[in-house]
């Protein structure tokens, strides 16, 4: 079938769809930047955003207890007297233009993954994510933490553009 000039026109002057961005999960700028897919200054200034974020977004506990029975044993860090943290363990590094970072957790149970702050689980048989050694060894040491006291959250699998 052939068209019509006028939109021929058009569908020759189309520029095609880049294609999505990678996603990676990392534990530090210099982990990232061995993808040689960013430099170690845009995934450095990635990861200091994503922990501006966790400093000023994750939920502060008054002790060690509490914090534990939330996030899980082995799971939070001191940052002030009387003042607990769940620990940042890696992150989730989207490689746009710029490039974005999300903090990451130990997730709510014991499964060979991380947990995003929106408790989204990133477990290592993603094979749409590209996961550097320490992060995959970090992720199969939580498979061996003891569980919370609490809830869990969402399941394994999730989309990687919908880590938040």
């Amino acid at each position: 079938m052939q068209l019509p000039c006028r939109h021929a026109a058009t569908l020759k002057n189309r520029k095609p769809r880049p294609p999505p961005p990678e996603h990676g999960i990392f534990v530090s700028s210099s982990d990232c930047a061995s993808t040689d897919k960013l430099t170690i200054e845009q995934c450095g200034q990635a990861i200091d955003q994503a922990i501006a974020e966790h400093n000023a977004q994750a939920t502060v506990y008054t002790s060690l207890r509490l914090c534990e029975a939330k996030e899980g044993p082995e799971r939070c860090d001191k940052i002030g007297t009387n003042q607990y943290r769940v620990r940042v363990q890696a992150f989730f590094v989207t490689m746009s233009d710029p490039p974005t970072a999300v903090p990451l957790y130990a997730p709510h149970g014991s499964t060979a993954a991380f947990r995003s702050p929106s408790n989204q689980e990133l477990s290592v048989v993603d094979e749409s994510l590209k996961m550097s050694r320490a992060a995959m060894t970090i992720a199969n040491e939580n498979s061996r933490l003891p569980e919370p006291n609490s809830d869990g959250g969402a399941g394994l699998g999730a989309a990687a553009a919908d880590i938040h």
